[in-house]
């Protein structure tokens, strides 16, 4: 049996040439098939398998099941697999010659001497060229935190920024400067701070002495109500508790991962 097949990747720098394989179009005795990442028997496309292939593209992930869905209906498109059409090799040299972070790459031809079995051979070259992922990674605490904000409609507050900036005047020093990754600078101002507690104790140990440093001079300053000082965890190991608590001292600590999240923050927020 003869397989030609082409490979679509994900490349996170074009330039380097290098991508992680993640869906395999093969054409064999006479009919197209789709296999890719997240991908069901059923054609049914499961995305959150795509946080691991592209994690600094968090929020494009349904890019991956609109090329998905794409490739699913070339694959029942006979016209286009006609051997007297040029479609399918035109459509393809044209992806090519696009610089893009997904490509494909050029049709590849093998022969399965004895077999006569199509779903095993694909089985064998989807193991082999793509690999499989036994379950999709765990929803990064980014993502949690951008839903926590958007449920408690955070998001939606005048005032509501990314990044912001802050510096505060030293008497005889130098102005302390802090960033926070969120803050709604209206009135009531409030500023987040995010520390997952997972990792290595001594970087945990220097966000929490930045989120606290950070908050004591928003607070001095009359930047920050005290009770207006978040920061954004998940579930916290016991081995962290204490930092957990230090913390506490001094800011409010809302967990994104758990149910009352957005609730919490409507009330922290109010």
């Amino acid at each position: 049996m003869i397989v030609e097949y082409r490979l679509l990747q994900y490349r996170e720098h074009p330039e380097r040439q290098e991508g992680r394989n993640f869906a395999l179009l093969a054409r064999a005795a006479g009919q197209t098939h789709v296999r890719a990442i997240g991908m069901k028997r059923n054609g049914f496309i499961d995305l959150n398998y795509y946080r691991a292939i592209a994690p600094r593209q968090i929020q494009e992930h349904w890019v991956f099941g609109e090329w998905l869905q794409w490739l699913q209906d070339l694959a029942t498109w006979d016209g286009a697999w006609s051997s007297e059409s040029p479609l399918v090799d035109t459509l393809f040299a044209s992806l090519a010659a696009q610089e893009r972070q997904i490509v494909v790459t050029a049709p590849r031809t093998e022969e399965w001497s004895g077999f006569h079995d199509v779903e095993v051979m694909l089985d064998s070259l989807e193991d082999r060229l793509i690999g499989t992922m036994t379950k999709p990674p765990e929803k990064p605490f980014s993502e949690w935190i951008e839903d926590a904000l958007l449920t408690s409609e955070l998001v939606y507050r005048k005032g509501f920024s990314r990044e912001v900036e802050v510096s505060f005047d030293l008497p005889g020093a130098k102005p302390f400067i802090t960033t926070f990754p969120y803050a709604i600078t209206e009135e009531p101002r409030v500023g987040f701070k995010t520390i997952a507690f997972h990792g290595a104790k001594r970087d945990i140990q220097q966000k929490v002495n930045d989120a606290l440093l950070s908050f004591q001079r928003a607070v001095e300053s009359g930047f920050l109500a005290k009770e207006r000082c978040i920061v954004f965890t998940q579930t916290i190991p016991k081995t962290n508790k204490i930092y957990a608590e230090e913390l506490g001292e001094m800011a409010q600590l809302v967990n994104v991962t758990s149910r009352d999240a957005s609730e919490r923050l409507q009330k922290i927020a109010a």
